[in-house]
């Protein structure tokens, strides 16, 4: 059996502490959204990927994705804290606000990732960081690939990595 539900109406930032770097967010709010919204607080999560204005929060735990920016922000399953998870049996989440425990499995785990199959997901405790002091977009045009795949691989060696950084072809771009 397969159900399919809308969260669109779950978009709300429940609540904010910047003192813990914490925010309690609904699983259906859009990555746009949540960046927009979370700026009124000045912070972010700085979690962007590449679908960032239609995809939901829920979406990202239950896909375990990844953004452009895993460098400085991590990936989701880095960000979350505490998921509450509704299913057939009743609701889930952590007793604690501590996002490690070090006894037995940690559930967050199993449910990032299952693309829905325990239940659904719908609200978080993320982390989230103060917004950057500076925001820099820069471009390097390389004459072949093979210098940007240099260059590439250059930077990943230095102790100074960028929150984003891509490599692409003039057919990508």
């Amino acid at each position: 059996m397969i159900v399919s539900v809308d969260m669109s109406r779950m978009n709300a930032i429940k609540w904010v502490d910047k003192e813990n770097n914490l925010a309690c967010v609904q699983a259906g709010i859009q990555g746009q959204d949540l960046e927009r919204d979370l700026k009124l607080y000045g912070v972010c999560t700085g979690h962007e990927p590449d679908s960032m204005e239609f995809s939901t929060l829920g979406g990202w735990i239950n896909t375990r994705a990844s953004g452009m920016k895993k460098n400085t922000y991590g990936n989701i399953e880095d960000i979350v804290q505490n998921i509450t998870l509704v299913t057939s049996k009743g609701t889930y989440n952590k007793v604690t606000a501590w996002p490690r425990i070090s006894n037995g499995p940690d559930l967050n785990q199993i449910i990032m990732g299952s693309e829905g199959n325990y239940g659904i997901v719908t609200e978080c405790v993320m982390r989230v960081r103060p917004l950057p002091e500076v925001r820099i977009f820069d471009s390097i045009i390389f004459y072949d690939w093979e210098s940007g795949v240099q260059f590439m691989h250059a930077v990943s060696k230095t102790k100074y990595w960028p929150t984003s950084i891509r490599l692409i072809d003039n057919a990508q771009f």
